[in-house]
């Protein structure tokens, strides 16, 4: 399934923020779903850190987030985030080969509860874990956010 239209080279869709250079700027490579579980391997460039060697909280709830809602694209159905909930475990270390781990918990209707860990590729203690609640996109989703930010820029708030 395309997800928005814009893949990287080998076909992992990419979003809006990475569309322009190919890649995922987050540092998060090819996705794989091996049985009921998507891998990814990542790696938090220095540039996001936030103490000596540590990646930045934010970085690590971004590439949740964009693994987590992509995970579901591989099973044919382009999400978005509805809720995230980031457990920090132990720091994050920047410049290491890491993996990220997503598993679907429950499936109904639109809504998908997600699970997903980080870690080290070298070991399986996770580093910090999330889980959220995923919707399907319903068909002109963008469209819509468009047309009220529109309104809202007319003075027209919704």
């Amino acid at each position: 399934m395309r997800a928005n239209g814009f893949e990287s080279a080998s076909g992992t869709p990419l979003c809006g923020g990475c569309r322009g250079v190919g890649r995922c700027r987050l540092g998060v490579g090819e996705l794989q779903l091996d049985g009921e579980v998507t891998q990814a391997p990542v790696r938090c460039n220095s540039v996001y850190h936030a103490g000596p060697g540590v990646a930045h909280g934010g970085w690590t709830a971004a590439v949740f987030d964009d693994v987590m809602g992509r995970s579901s694209i591989q099973r044919g159905t382009a999400t978005v985030t509805a809720s995230l909930k980031v457990d920090y475990l132990k720091p994050v270390p920047v410049d290491e080969l890491l993996v990220i781990e997503v598993r679907v918990e429950a499936q109904a209707g639109r809504r998908w509860e997600l699970s997903s860990i980080i870690r080290l590729a070298a070991d399986d203690a996770p580093l910090a874990r999330a889980e959220g609640l995923w919707l399907e996109r319903r068909k002109g989703h963008f469209e819509r956010h468009e047309e009220a930010m529109s309104a809202y820029r007319e003075g027209k708030p919704g």
